[in-house]
């Protein structure tokens, strides 16, 4: 209800005056017992009367109307009447509004070339919620509820959808523009860039509310669509006796994926035993993991031997680099993570000249399958020992590997009894096992 604001002045004020016909506001139908809500929330704005205008919705108590609550039409999104329906005793009847931001409403009414004698009480204090005249403070609502609790709400709707599709006061904006590009002053400068500018944001601020409008609505009815394409699945299967055959698969399977809907029955099959599609797929992926990685690997293998005397096992790189590198590789046929790791666990079975190894922390590598583990540990320790002490950041500079990768190898000579470890505010360093290269 931030959006609303006491007014005072009264619709017979309204004339043609200098703005002419089309600015004019004229009261298109009132209806008395009305309540307001904010969103759900009932207010004590009790059985009031409700005036709908060309250009703004009004609210005033019963009592006296001297002054009243004010909406321009500008702010409303849509209209929407929501009657109680049952065995049960039908509730009150109520209008639904939803409501631009403050922010955007601002914009839209600022865009106005002529403003008209009541928008200062919106656009006067800019954005800002606290304003003298707002009906409340603020408030977390989008929307708010008109309850007719005298009837009259069709006709009211009625007449309101058909306001808000006239927009009258987007003509008279028009018109305005007209007008004032006759005149010699008030339509060039600094105020004509400013209208221009606000009228530009109004428009894609509305834009953007109706956009999230419709969004809003698409989410609303996500989970249905993924039971209904859950259950067509499932009855699919089981008209077929469990079984579809190949084309019946690949078009069901696309069908939901269209959607964002993934069959568990499928998940479970393709993690215990792979359809031949699928496997075909991922053995495609993995010879293009291997014609990719495999020559990156080997260059950086070369180019390590040729620089150190010991070979440190540079021919490996981290899952992660690999599936950034593979999807850079493809272009616009951007991979999955579980496709990619997939592919690589048919490495082994493809005969490709890569492998995938894991760490005992979890770290996925692939590396050369020509590689020796224990050779590759047994040359990074006695490079240790050259340094006479290494960090994982250290041994990363020496080899060409990464930190994540480097601090791996040195835990996993530290396993194979190769090295020691001093661990001390300076960090984890590791140190030649002496036991192994000193005799006693």
């Amino acid at each position: 209800m931030d959006r609303l604001r006491w007014c005072s002045d009264g619709i017979e004020h309204r004339g043609a005056g200098a703005s002419g016909g089309v600015d004019e506001e004229a009261l298109v139908c009132q209806q008395s017992g009305v309540r307001l809500h904010d969103g759900s929330k009932r207010t004590g704005y009790e059985s009031g009367i409700a005036k709908l205008t060309t250009h703004r919705l009004l609210w005033c108590s019963s009592d006296s109307c001297d002054s009243f609550i004010a909406l321009p039409l500008a702010a409303v999104l849509s209209a929407q009447l929501e009657e109680s329906s049952g065995l049960v005793r039908a509730g009150t009847p109520k209008l639904c509004l939803r409501l631009l931001s403050v922010p955007a409403l601002v914009n839209v009414l600022a865009s106005l070339p002529h403003p008209l004698p009541w928008i200062d009480r919106w656009v006067a204090d800019g954005a800002n919620f606290s304003s003298a005249y707002a009906v409340v403070p603020r408030s977390d609502e989008n929307q708010i509820k008109l309850g007719f609790t005298r009837g009259g709400h069709r006709e009211f709707e009625r007449a309101l959808q058909e306001v808000l599709g006239a927009k009258t006061w987007s003509a008279s904006i028009a018109s305005s523009d007209k007008r004032s590009s006759t005149r010699a002053f008030g339509s060039v400068g600094i105020g004509a860039i400013e209208r221009q500018q606000a009228a530009r944001a109004g428009a894609t601020d509305t834009s953007l509310e109706e956009a999230f409008d419709d969004l809003n609505k698409l989410i609303s009815r996500a989970s249905e669509m993924v039971s209904l394409s859950r259950n067509l699945a499932k009855r699919s299967r089981e008209s077929k006796g469990g079984d579809l055959t190949t084309d019946e698969t690949t078009q069901l399977r696309s069908a939901m994926l269209s959607m964002g809907v993934i069959d568990e029955g499928d998940n479970l099959r393709a993690s215990t035993a792979p359809s031949s599609g699928s496997g075909s797929f991922h053995s495609q992926l993995a010879h293009q993991l291997s014609d990719i990685l495999t020559p990156l690997l080997t260059q950086r293998q070369a180019v390590q031997s040729s620089r150190a005397t010991h070979d440190l096992g540079a021919g490996c790189i981290d899952l992660a680099s690999a599936y950034c590198r593979i999807n850079r590789a493809r272009g616009m046929q951007l991979t999955s993570p579980d496709d990619l790791l997939r592919a690589c666990h048919l490495l082994h079975q493809e005969n490709l000249p890569l492998r995938l190894k894991a760490f005992p922390s979890g770290l996925l590598v692939l590396q050369l399958a020509s590689e020796n583990e224990m050779d590759t540990l047994k040359a990074t320790a006695a490079v240790v020992e050259e340094n006479t002490s290494l960090t994982a950041e250290e041994l990363a500079r020496t080899a060409g590997l990464s930190v994540l990768l480097a601090r791996e190898r040195l835990l996993a000579m530290e396993h194979a009894g190769l090295v020691c470890r001093d661990d001390s505010e300076a960090g984890l360093r590791f140190y030649p096992n002496l036991f192994l290269t000193r005799e006693a």
